[in-house]
């Protein structure tokens, strides 16, 4: 088993390396630790992070536990801070009758910041993103949203959604939400799309097939 000699155990990509205790440092081992949240199995990525044996005891990353337990998490370099918040974006999309007075605004139901929002107050909210990337353009994400900053002022240009967060079958959506304005075949994505509009936006779904399980949502102006 390998042996490690750490100055400080965090499993959220600290900025800063000063040990705990000065230049003291504490023997500990890996230890091959099983995550199980709520009665669901969660595999840890051992590229990414670890588990520890110090003393008996478990050190565990602080970044893995809180998101799977849909919580944010925050570091503040100036004040060596970790912050743990509870937040609802790895809820269940709520859909119901205020869906689209949220949309004809540019938002989704229950998250602060929509369509215009600015990346710099996003970040600061909500910590940074658990992943980034690029489809047709940048984004970041926070659990199963995904926030596009297309503008030249990087202001969010569009919101998708995907995975369980928004897991609904077709016939749930329409029953939540009504008939859509058109719907078809995604030659592009494959799947079968839901077109609504609302106002100045479009809210796009994305579904498996015609009477199958929603596998995305992009909430953007027409």
């Amino acid at each position: 088993m390998k042996k490690f000699v750490l100055g400080l155990i965090c499993g959220i990509g600290l900025t800063a390396t000063t040990a705990v205790y000065a230049s003291d440092t504490i023997q500990a081992y890996l230890f091959p630790a099983k995550f199980v949240f709520n009665g669901v199995s969660k595999q840890l990525d051992s590229n990414e992070y670890v588990v520890l044996n110090h003393n008996g005891h478990a050190y565990v990353p602080v970044r893995f536990v809180s998101e799977s337990m849909g919580a944010l998490v925050k570091y503040e370099d100036t004040t060596k801070t970790i912050t743990i918040e509870q937040t609802n974006l790895s809820e269940k999309l709520p859909l119901d009758k205020d869906f689209f007075s949220f949309a004809s605004e540019g938002k989704i139901k229950g998250i602060e910041f929509g369509i215009g929002s600015n990346k710099y107050d996003v970040v600061q909210k909500w910590g940074e993103p658990q992943k980034t990337g690029s489809w047709q353009t940048q984004y970041y994400s926070w659990f199963d949203y995904y926030y596009y900053f297309g503008n030249p002022d990087e202001s969010v240009s569009a919101i998708r959604v995907v995975g369980d967060t928004v897991k609904y079958t077709v016939n749930e959506l329409k029953k939540a939400i009504g008939e859509p304005k058109d719907e078809g075949l995604n030659d592009l994505e494959s799947g079968w799309y839901l077109n609504y509009e609302a106002g100045d936006y479009q809210v796009f779904f994305n579904a498996d097939t015609k009477n199958g399980v929603i596998k995305y949502l992009t909430l953007k102006k027409k």
